[in-house]
């Protein structure tokens, strides 16, 4: 049996579910209509993630379209697994990467680390680590791209004027903060002659 965890839930939100239920008149635990509709919304989530009309598995955030195939290999066997529809199928069984990897080796291992994956359509097998890094460093680009067109990129900031070199190496103290250090010192922080 799974363990329950609590979860905070909005007073509108409980209500609306104990309305539902008593219009229904569905005798089942307000825990397990919860449950069922966390499911729900994570299996819609991750139907409108995929791309249109096409199936296939989500491993994290790598989405492997239907037709991928999995490699696992040891010294003595290479074993394989397929995506087929929306499940990882490996010996008729259908099974999480990470169970793939367990089953094949024997071992408990990251399943990122020894999980080769070919593409649909392609040749080469990927380490699923690399299509990991490869798709973090999509995201990140994604992410850091500028909103606005290049063209429309500012000018260049003025060039800063010059300091005095004291005023380079000398600690920068806010204007609403005095100075905490103390002018004497330590003997054990002294260098002696």
């Amino acid at each position: 049996m799974t363990p329950n965890l609590c979860i905070a839930i909005s007073a509108p939100t409980l209500r609306a579910l104990f309305d539902f239920q008593s219009e229904h008149d569905q005798e089942a635990d307000p825990a397990d209509l919860a449950d069922r509709a966390i499911r729900d919304w994570l299996h819609y989530q991750r139907e409108l993630a995929k791309p249109a009309g096409q199936r296939g598995y989500f491993w994290k955030k790598l989405f492997l379209p239907d037709g991928t195939r999995l490699r696992v290999s040891n010294h003595m066997t290479t074993r394989y697994a397929a995506v087929v529809g929306d499940d990882l199928v490996y010996e008729s069984m259908t099974i999480s990467p990470n169970r793939f990897a367990q089953m094949t080796l024997g071992s408990a291992r990251n399943a990122w680390e020894v999980v080769y994956v070919q593409m649909p359509g392609q040749r080469e097998w990927k380490l699923a680590l690399r299509l990991r890094y490869a798709l973090e460093a999509d995201e990140r680009r994604a992410a850091n791209r500028p909103a606005t067109p290049p063209s429309a990129v500012a000018p260049p900031p003025a060039a800063p004027r010059a300091l005095p070199i004291a005023t380079l190496h000398a600690p920068q103290l806010r204007p609403d903060c005095e100075e905490r250090r103390k002018a004497c010192r330590r003997a054990e922080d002294l260098l002696l002659d």
